[in-house]
């Protein structure tokens, strides 16, 4: 907003025919869809994303939806931002990576377990014909579901249950998705992928993380590296957590 906008946003204000707090919910929102265009620009072009369906997802949907007020500053600054107990929310550029090349499309139902309040299951529900996501976390699955609306996503649903069960009465799957670090994924899981079906995940071992995409095939997946990266790991997906279930 500059002088000029300024002057005439007071002169209305003082003829009655505007209210500051109208003016200042639209500019924030302009910022906003600047900042997220700049996200893409500078972000996510520059990694080797070039599917046109993956950028428009990450260019629409508004990620300080699913960031807590406190927060929104960082809303599209590069890098995870960690929502304390919550979980985390992943950076836009490494799932837009990962979707590059998982090539979610609009025929196909896709499991995410643990969805970022929402933001993951609300792009990938830009790509697919349905997303269902699971969170551990009742304050998630409220929050998730008011964000993912509001952000004009209609195909999907956020349920509340254990990440490392996932949701098998919606099952089977085209694809999951667990975007987050993970040392081993359950076989409970695994089943509830669709012959040919993918999975993708980012695997922790030690100081390195990597982007992986399982394919089944005759009832066991294959595996595939993809890229190194920088994701947390989900507690529910360490050895000790996944040998107990």
């Amino acid at each position: 907003m500059d002088e000029t906008d300024l002057i005439k946003v007071v002169v209305l204000s003082k003829l009655g025919m505007i209210r500051f707090p109208d003016i200042s919910y639209r500019y924030m929102m302009n910022t906003y869809k600047a900042l997220r265009k700049t996200m893409v620009d500078t972000q996510v072009r520059p990694s080797g994303v070039s599917r046109s369906d993956v950028i428009d997802a990450i260019g629409e949907i508004p990620r300080e939806l699913f960031v807590p007020d406190h927060l929104k500053k960082l809303s599209y600054v590069e890098g995870n931002i960690n929502l304390g107990a919550n979980g985390f929310i992943i950076e836009p550029r490494i799932l837009a990576k990962l979707l590059e090349n998982l090539a979610v499309n609009k025929r196909e139902s896709v499991l995410v377990l643990g969805s970022g309040c929402g933001y993951v299951a609300a792009v990938i529900g830009k790509l697919s014909e349905l997303v269902v996501g699971v969170e551990d976390n009742k304050y998630c699955v409220e929050s998730s579901d008011k964000a993912i609306i509001s952000a004009g996503v209609d195909n999907f649903i956020i349920m509340h249950g254990e990440l490392g069960v996932g949701a098998p009465r919606h099952g089977p799957y085209d694809v999951i998705v667990v975007p987050g670090g993970v040392q081993k994924i359950p076989e409970i899981i695994l089943e509830q992928v669709k012959e040919s079906g993918r999975v993708a995940a980012f695997f922790n071992e030690g100081s390195l993380t990597q982007a992986k995409i399982g394919v089944k095939v005759n009832g066991s997946i294959s595996w595939r590296t993809y890229f190194d990266c920088d994701v947390p790991l989900i507690k529910e997906f360490e050895l000790t957590n996944v040998f107990s279930l």
